[in-house]
């Protein structure tokens, strides 16, 4: 054991006991000069003295190591001693053993969970100067979409970054074991992985080349694709995979935990090649990202931009672009970073709130072992020594608890991130990593700094003068402590109803958004989209055939009543008004234009205010809705006028009627909008709309796809949503700060009512001679029970008025998630001020009834 006997050493040479050893051996040295001069008086020679003196300090120093020694390892036994006494003593309490590590254990789970999932969205682009290139209008704040012109031109005109980079988002088929999988494909430039500082974990990018014209038939796979569909093999390099209606072959792997920007993520990546043609100036739209220089700020980078000179192009074309404001965003940032802000307070609440219940357990504990601890400073024991005890059981709790929070986090963390997201790609990311390692180990440590503070509190103002008199403790519940101890209830309270609120006025939102009037009937509708293969185009009376003859197939799947082609016009999110309709005054405004079947209104149930709908015939005509009707016409009938398009070459186009505004975004009402034949543009074709008898399960998505793939196999099934299912995913940010905010509310609930319930049990017990001696005078079991009961009530309502205006505060930077719903509803905080009493009531009358029980003759009986 001598190892550990020099380890305490060194450890005890860190704090100062080096000193102690520096004065011991100049001693020695004084020693051996006074024992050579003795020895000289002797008649002994030099050397014969000098080696005498030099025996007897070697028996000295030998002595000295092993005092040293020795009291080294009395240290060390002391605390393994302390150690063992800690665990003995939280096994004996399995009870509370258990809440306070699951207590810990949920509230820096949660935390850390919450921190990994927002980490990327609201630090892990701040200072990497990423940032996306788009435009903003009076409609749009920020469009992260932009022409192949843009690109060429950027690239050539543009000094402000050091790398750009752009991806055309496209979706594909993807053979895997003879069935299709649609997978999320991205044509990448050339330098879009050194753009974004990222690299295969397998293989490698793309070759210069292999973006020269034409497909070279070349596939990197992302992580996450790679381990769900071919299970991480790592032989996946050189296979060779049909993509779309091509072969490919692999050439690389990236990392799944890479932290890729939202528009450039997806599930695999084939070279980028375009010709931009200025007579086509939308197409192709890419998102497009670029890295700023050093020193270069945003507006530098923005005034660059905008002063870009593009190749000639259509009138109309240029009238929009002009009317654009070029902008730059953090790629993050679409994924509303106000969303994650707030999951990420309420995490950090709850994680005070379950350091708060814990702390109020220890005091309990500490309490109820009062007298066993009086006992051991009243025997001599140090204050340090009996506060050891109680650190290592909080610090050990901690700890164990942290612990249990990383090994649970591989198994744990993917399937709530998925279930919370609805991602995927998220179960195949590792979360040992080192972030979770660091924001586990700093939650564990606050965690056990708070639990260390009860007993450091009860040693600070224990009284340690006749410990063992009656009625005297030393840890006894003096007045301080027992303020702490209602001041932990009242701050759970507080923060528990911070919780609720933030919940309550979500819940409010999405009440208000189930009851919102979309312009259509939602019920039974389900949206469509299709991809058609690359390659040359295929003649409109061609492609129109193709759709019809999908939607006669889709016709005959159990449950389609009806089926309607055309283009997407339903929830299309932004509104896009490329057309220019000439205004009364002779000046143009954008409007959007769909090409839709003429049973396209009643499948989608839409409603008619005026005129009729699109009839089955040749010419042209159209029906607009009520923006358009009123913008265009004012209070007039527009029912057999006409309207002025400038795609349509000045023709002059009947309206023959008028439709309610169809909303494009939850959030956003209709721009003007106009519907026509789609037999009059069959390449605008792509979406087809079905009509159901109800909301289709699960199994209908893949019933779908079989559908349209036995009619055309080239063709990709890339969206089969129903309405409610759209309306969801356009306010997914809100709905997932929903789903994470249910959850922790309830948690925080759960712990408030634990943390009071064992506040009053402990009160109840802890008074049971003074209830004796009340029932002994007179007291009745009601007055106790209103004394118990009404002492726990006061500590929830103070918590109550705390908490409603703490949440008056931070509810306010919640109100860009919220629809139709002030941050103040009195609804709201009338009902979670109904389920917090609610709540109290029950875990203070058990305790309350408890106390009416107490026997006098049981309770004095020790007295």
């Amino acid at each position: 054991m001598r190892w550990l006997s020099t380890f305490s050493y060194s450890v005890k040479a860190l704090f100062g006991k080096r000193k102690l050893d520096e004065q011991l051996s100049e001693e020695i040295r004084a020693h051996v000069e006074m024992a050579t001069e003795a020895n000289l008086t002797k008649g002994m020679t030099a050397d014969e003295a000098r080696y005498a003196a030099l025996r007897e300090f070697g028996n000295l120093a030998n002595f000295q190591a092993e005092a040293r020694d020795a009291r080294g390892w009395v240290w060390l036994e002391q605390w393994r001693q302390d150690v063992r006494y800690s665990v003995r003593s939280l096994a004996r309490a399995p009870a509370f053993t258990a809440t306070v590590w699951g207590t810990l254990a949920v509230g820096i789970g949660l935390a850390a969970a919450i921190i990994a999932l927002t980490a990327p969205t609201l630090f892990a682009s701040r200072a990497d100067g990423l940032e996306l290139i788009g435009y903003k209008d009076k409609r749009n704040a920020f469009t992260p979409l932009r022409s192949g012109l843009h690109w060429d031109a950027y690239r050539e005109q543009t000094k402000s970054f050091s790398a750009l980079a752009a991806v055309f988002v496209e979706s594909a088929n993807v053979i895997i074991d003879g069935r299709p999988v649609l997978a999320t494909a991205l044509r990448a430039s050339n330098d879009c992985f050194a753009t974004l500082g990222i690299q295969p974990v397998l293989g490698r990018t793309f070759a210069v080349d292999e973006h020269r014209g034409g497909d070279s038939g070349v596939v990197i796979l992302t992580g996450h694709f790679w381990r769900q569909h071919f299970q991480g093999d790592p032989g996946i390099l050189g296979r060779q995979i049909t993509v779309g209606q091509q072969s490919c072959t692999v050439i690389g792997v990236l990392d799944a935990d890479a932290a890729i920007p939202p528009p450039f993520a997806g599930d695999l990546y084939r070279p980028l090649a375009f010709r931009a043609d200025p007579a086509h100036p939308m197409m192709p739209m890419l998102h497009v990202i670029g890295r700023l220089r050093p020193g270069v700020t945003v507006a530098q980078a923005e005034a660059e931009l905008a002063a870009v000179k593009l190749p000639p192009m259509p009138a109309w074309a240029e009238k929009f672009f002009s009317e654009q404001e070029i902008v730059l965003q953090k790629p993050w940032e679409v994924n509303r970073p106000e969303t994650q802000w707030v999951v990420l307070t309420a995490a950090l609440l709850l994680y005070a709130l379950a350091c708060l219940n814990a702390m109020n357990l220890m005091l309990v504990r500490l309490l109820r072992r009062r007298q066993e601890l009086d006992i051991r400073l009243a025997l001599g024991g140090e204050r340090w020594r009996v506060a050891r005890l109680l650190l290592l059981e909080g610090i050990g709790l901690a700890a164990v608890a942290g612990l249990t929070v990383l090994f649970a986090a591989r198994w744990i963390f993917p399937p709530i991130f998925v279930a919370i997201t609805q991602r995927e790609a998220l179960a195949f990311i590792s979360y040992w990593n080192g972030p979770i390692i660091v924001s586990v180990a700093i939650l564990s440590f606050l965690a056990g700094l708070a639990l260390a503070l009860m007993p450091l509190q009860a040693m600070r103002r224990g009284n340690r003068t006749s410990p063992l008199k009656a009625g005297t403790q030393v840890l006894g519940a003096s007045r301080p402590l027992t303020r702490l101890r209602s001041l932990l209830v009242v701050l759970q309270t507080t923060l528990a109803v911070i919780l609720l609120a933030g919940t309550g006025l979500m819940e409010r939102s999405f009440e208000k958004i189930r009851q919102i009037d979309l312009g259509f009937d939602p019920e039974g509708r389900v949206k469509v989209q299709l991809t058609l293969p690359p390659g040359p185009p295929i003649k409109p009376e061609a492609r129109l055939q193709c759709f019809r003859r999908i939607a006669e197939r889709l016709e005959k799947v159990p449950g389609v009543r009806d089926v309607a082609i055309g283009q997407d016009a339903l929830l299309v999110g932004n509104f896009w008004g490329t057309a220019q309709l000439e205004m009364a005054d002779g000046t143009f405004q954008p409007a959007a234009g769909n090409f839709v079947a003429e049973n396209f209104l009643a499948t989608a149930g839409m409603t008619l205010t005026r005129g009729r709908w699109l009839a089955e015939r040749n010419g042209y005509e159209v029906v607009i809705n009520e923006s358009l009707a009123k913008a265009r016409f004012g209070d007039e009938d527009p029912v057999g006028r006409s309207i002025r398009l400038q795609v349509s070459g000045g023709r002059d186009i009947p309206v023959v009627g008028v439709v309610k505004n169809v909303r494009e975004t939850v959030r956003s009402g209709g721009g003007m909008r106009f519907y026509a034949p789609a037999r009059l543009y069959p390449p605008n074709i792509s979406t087809l709309l079905l009509r159901l008898e109800r909301d289709p399960g699960a199994e209908f998505t893949g019933l779908v796809r079989q559908a349209v793939y036995e009619v055309d196999p080239g063709l990709t099934v890339h969206t089969v949503k129903s309405m409610h299912e759209l309306v969801e995913g356009i306010m997914w940010a809100e709905r997932n700060a929903f789903t994470i905010l249910k959850g922790l509310s309830l948690v925080a609930l759960l712990l408030a009512a634990v943390g009071l319930f064992s506040v009053v049990v402990f009160v109840v017990d802890s008074r049971t001679k003074e209830f004796g001696v009340r029932m002994a005078l007179g007291a009745r079991p009601a007055d106790l029970h209103r004394l118990v009961f009404g002492r726990g009530l006061a500590m929830v309502v103070i918590g109550l008025g705390c908490g409603v205006l703490g949440a008056l505060g931070l509810t306010r930077f919640m109100r860009s998630l919220l629809f139709e719903t002030t941050p103040n509803d009195p609804l709201v905080y009338a009902a979670v001020t109904c389920v917090l009493l609610a709540v109290a009531v029950l875990a203070c009358w058990l305790p309350a009834r408890r106390a009416a029980k107490v026997d006098p003759v049981v309770a004095l009986r020790t007295e």
